[in-house]
């Protein structure tokens, strides 16, 4: 038995909301693909169509440039890819594509906490920050498992390993 979390596998493929943790890895990967896009277009668009002269404020004046729109902008874009590599993943059957949604999903939970410690205590913002903090640690364990899934899919298929005898008539 190569791997050793069938249980939580099974697990999810009941909890998944879906037919199968493919078809649920595929939705993931989607509706990421199309929030990020539409966050890496939105604060792109905010940047230059609602507050256009922010970034010609003097800094001595008290404004500095607005981060929040650019770090948002930057996010998303590497957010936009990963989710378009866990789609193509998907496709492909291909578990190395999944590393990166793997990799940077953490992130975006520590980024998530520390803007909540940085904020003002509002209770919105917290409630918001919870609720994506709790879903992306679900749809990290959704295409966490198929990753597994595929890393270990042939592995049944192989026959047992034999020990080597000399074979006599």
């Amino acid at each position: 038995m190569a791997c050793r979390c069938k249980y939580f596998i099974k697990i999810l493929e009941k909890c998944c909301c879906c037919v199968s943790l493919r078809l649920g890895a595929l939705l993931v990967g989607c509706i990421f693909l199309t929030w990020f896009f539409y966050l890496t277009v939105g604060s792109a668009f905010a940047m230059e169509c609602i507050f256009p002269n922010e970034y010609q404020r003097d800094v001595k004046e008290g404004y500095g440039p607005p981060a929040a729109l650019k770090t948002t902008m930057v996010f998303s874009f590497f957010g936009f890819l990963t989710a378009g590599m866990v789609c193509l993943g998907v496709h492909n059957n291909n578990e190395l594509m999944f590393i990166p949604f793997l990799v940077l999903v953490p992130l975006y939970i520590i980024v998530h906490i520390l803007a909540m410690v940085l904020y003002k205590f509002v209770w919105s913002v917290v409630f918001i920050f919870v609720l994506t903090i709790i879903i992306l640690i679900y749809c990290w364990c959704v295409i966490w498992s198929y990753y597994v899934e595929l890393r270990f899919a042939y592995d049944e298929d192989l026959p047992p390993p034999t020990s080597f005898r000399i074979r006599t008539r």
